[in-house]
Parts: C-alpha cells; structure tokens; sequence
C-alpha cells in the first residue's frame, strides 16, 4: 500500500517537496544579499518589534541573524502551504478511495481496514519529516545556526504531522471526500487566523489555540522552547487514534456525520442543479471572507501609527503596493488587505470549476447529459458559479473590510477590481477541464499555488526582483486603485478577455472529447 501511494504520488511530491525547500533554503541568500551587514537587518528586527501590522502577518521575529529573518519571512506560508499539501494527499488516498470504490475492491483481497490509512499516514508523515530534514541541512550549508535550524525544521514538521491527522478523522466523519476537504481546510483556515488574530491584537496565548500557532510558540531562533512540540504530537496521536476508532466501526463509504437530506421538490434545469451543488461552498466562503474582512480591516486602525514610525525597510515593502508617490502608508496597507482577498478567493472559481470533473468521474453527468442537456449547456451552469461566485465572494470581502475601517465604497471597489485576476486562475482551471481532465485537479490547485508564491516569495528566494517576478502574476496588472492608481479599464479589459478565452477553449475541449 505505501508503494502504490508512492507510485501514484511520482509526480506531485517530489514536486511539493521541491517547492517548499526551494522557499526556505532561498530565503538565505536572498536576505544575504538584500540585508548585508548587521546593522540593516538589526533595522529590520527594530521595525518589526512592536508592529502589530507586521506581527500579524510574520509572527515574532527573535533576532538580526539569518536564521530569524528567514523563519520570520518563511515559516507562517510554510507551515499553512505544508498543511494543505498534506491534508489534500491523505483526503484523496483515503475517502477519496472509497468514493471512486477502489478501497472496497482492495478490502476484498487481504487488505486489512486500516491498511490504507496506515499507509497514507505514513508517507505524508515521511515527506514532512525529509522537508524539515531537508530544510534543516540546505539552511546549515548556507552557514544559518545549527541548533535553531534543527528546530525551526521540527516547526515545519508539526504542522504536517497535526493536519496529516486532521485529514484522517475528516475523512472519517465526512460523507465524500470534497466535504472531507473542506472539513479539514477549515480547520487550517482557522488556525491561520486565530494566530494572526494572536500576534496582530498582541494577545499572544492566542497562538496556543493554532496548529500553526504553535511552531510560533517554539521560537527556533530565541528561547527554542523545545517543549512546545509536545503539544502537536500529543493533539496529533489523539486524533489519529481517533481517526482509527471511527474507521473500524463505520460503514465503508458512509461518514459519521449524517448526510445532508435532499428535497423532493423537482430540479428544473441544469441551472437549478448546480445551484444545489454549489450553495454550500458559496456559502462557506462567503461567510469566510467576511469574518476576515472584519479581521483585516480593523488591523486596518493601527495603520496611522505605523506610518509615523515606519523606517526605510517598511517603507520600501509597503512602496511595492503603492501607485503614486502621494499614496500613503494607509493607503498602500488596505490595497494590500483587498490583494490578499484576491490571492486567497483565486482558489474559489478553481473548486467551482473541478466540480464539473467531479460530476463527470462519477457519472452522474454522464446521466444527465443523456436527457436533452448539452454539454455546454451543463459546462455553463457551473461555471456562472465559477464567474458570479467570484465576484460574491469578494464583494463580501470588501464590504466587511469597508465596515471594519470606515471606507466602505473604497474597499468593495478595491475587492471587486480583483475579479479578472481571479477569473484568469478558474479559467485555467476551466481549460484543463476541457482538454486534460485527469490532470485538472493538480493543474488548477498548481495555478493557484505559483500565482500565491512566485512573485513574493519562490521569484525572489530564485534570485529574481519582486518587480520582475511579478509580471508573470495576473494581480500585479491590476490598477492600484486604493493607493493612487488611477481604475483604467484597459488591464482589467484585457485580462478578462484572456479569462474569457480560456473558458471559451475549455467549452471547446469538453465539447469535443470523449466524456470521462
């Protein structure tokens, strides 16, 4: 079982593996280089001490050496981005399994119940620990501390290992592996936020409550409270155990949670079809984006503040997100609030669109395009999902951040200028839909991932500017409304064009092939 999870992961994880060794081991150069001598990186640490607004997206920040700018930089983006690895990989190696009936035919042979979760847990576990190994040994080659570089790996491991067990009990307890997903994504979501919460408000004891929070707590580079790591083993042993108990008692292909009951009340129309399969993520992230709007949008107060006494490091981020020399720190700070929304809702049209390959590997499309439905006609009713729920999604985003910080018109424009990056990322995924559909779910996912990565963290640990790794990112196009920029049409035009066409290829694709 761990050979044929290795085989059918040949692809993905070493790719994974790469992706977050290349994050953090060239986070070492990169600060070699931008911050040479002591007495810049000390001016760095200075500005971040005490700054809420940078707490709250890089935590703590222990001291001026190498090995604290890296874990300030990289560690929260890598322990949520090894999370979602994770959790996605054992979702689809156990619920997902039993959805498509390969884990019922492999249980008939001499496959015990247990073996493929065993088997799961086991190599998600193992690439953690050859990421935090890995890491570890690239960080000391490139002359970072050793002791703290051991542990700042053993942070990177925790959060895998925790998730790895949360996506095993969701699988248990979820009906189908897409609700799994979900189930064991809001945990991550919350945890994310829950440690933001702690270190922007300054009540760092909220960082107890967060996964990712406590590798936060460890602070590999300054007191290395080596303790700490009992608590995601102790929270990860009881979970798992807790996974493995539902697991021996339920039925195969039936979660613990009851099943939501369907209306009998008639479905007129593939229009009305999809709205039932899709409210429910709608609604989620509806709800979602507006518990953070609220969130990013009252950090958004403690912006004058900063301003006063931003230093020359602050200030050259911040100029990153700024459209005019007269825009202000403030001004740059909530575009980069409605930025982050993009970045995060680009995920959206991309699980609305896979849901087209998840009706049709389950034939359920197979069934309705036998009545008098077209394939576009049915491809289209997902997509308005796609496109519309984007812009909801957002909007709901902007409204709270608006409410939260008193410029309410500001940030829903700011939110909803953000659509045709957003709608570029479903359209890819709407693409691979149509003409690679096997590979769509890692092509849509992978899109999503490069677009939230290249530009400020992978472009740059390469060795290439911010400026230039960001051409290849949609939302670097976007006219910076919030700080300066003037809503010219002509980009957003463009780039919806663009969206436009790689759905119209996607249509053209699924019209054509052979369905499933």
């Amino acid at each position: 079982m761990v050979r044929l999870v290795l085989r059918r992961e040949r692809v993905v994880l070493p790719a994974w593996v790469g992706l977050v060794l290349l994050m953090i081991i060239g986070m070492v150069p990169y600060y070699d280089r931008r911050l040479p001598s002591a007495e810049a990186r000390q001016a760095l640490v200075d500005e971040v001490v005490g700054n809420r607004v940078l707490l709250g997206f890089g935590g703590e920040i222990a001291g001026p050496d190498l090995g604290s700018l890296v874990a300030w930089k990289i560690g929260d983006p890598v322990y949520s981005l090894v999370g979602v690895f994770v959790l996605l990989m054992v979702v689809r190696h156990t619920r997902a399994e039993e959805d498509a009936g390969r884990a019922e035919l492999l249980g008939a042979g001499v496959v015990g119940r247990h073996a493929q979760l065993t088997a799961t847990v086991l190599v998600t576990v193992s690439a953690c620990l050859a990421v935090g190994v890995l890491s570890a040994l690239g960080m000391v080659a490139l002359g970072v501390e050793p002791v703290g570089t051991v542990a700042f790996g053993l942070c990177v491991v925790a959060p895998g290992v925790v998730f790895a067990a949360v996506a095993a009990l969701a699988a248990q307890l979820a009906g189908n592996a897409r609700s799994a997903s979900v189930l064991a994504a809001g945990v991550l979501g919350a945890g994310y936020v829950v440690r933001f919460v702690g270190d922007a408000s300054g009540e760092g004891w909220l960082r107890w409550f967060s996964p990712q929070g406590w590798s936060h707590l460890v602070d590999p580079y300054g007191e290395r409270a080596w303790a700490v790591f009992l608590v995601p083993a102790v929270v990860a042993g009881l979970v798992l155990a807790t996974a493995y108990v539902v697991n021996g008692r339920r039925d195969l292909g039936v979660g613990v949670l009851p099943a939501r009951q369907r209306t009998s009340k008639s479905v007129r129309g593939p229009l009305a079809l999809a709205w039932r399969l899709h409210r429910g993520l709608l609604a989620g992230w509806s709800l979602g984006f507006l518990a953070v709007g609220l969130l990013l949008g009252g950090v958004a107060s403690d912006v004058p503040d900063l301003a006063e006494r931003a230093g020359e490091v602050v200030k050259e981020f911040f100029a990153r997100y700024a459209d005019s020399p007269t825009a202000t720190l403030g001004d740059a700070f909530l575009w980069l609030i409605v930025l982050l929304m993009g970045y995060t809702a680009a995920l959206y049209p991309v699980l609305a669109t896979l849901r087209l390959r998840t009706e049709e590997s389950s034939g359920r499309a197979e069934a309705l395009l036998a009545t008098e439905v077209s394939r576009v006609r049915w491809a289209a009713s997902h997509l308005v999902f796609s496109v519309l729920g984007s812009a909801v999604v957002l909007g709901a985003g902007g409204l709270a951040a608006g409410l939260a910080s008193g410029r309410v018109g500001a940030l829903v424009e700011g939110a909803l200028v953000q659509l045709p990056a957003v709608w570029i990322v479903g359209g890819v995924a709407a693409l691979a839909v149509g003409v690679l559909p096997r590979q769509a779910a890692a092509i849509g996912w992978s899109t999503w991932v490069f677009v939230n990565v290249f530009g400020e963290i992978v472009g740059p640990a390469m060795g290439i500017d911010y400026w230039v790794a960001d051409l290849v990112v949609p939302f670097h196009h976007l006219p910076k409304v919030l700080s300066g920029g003037a809503l010219e049409p002509a980009p957003l035009l463009l780039m919806t064009g663009l969206a436009a066409l790689l759905l119209g290829m996607g249509l053209i694709g699924l019209r054509r092939r052979d369905l499933g």
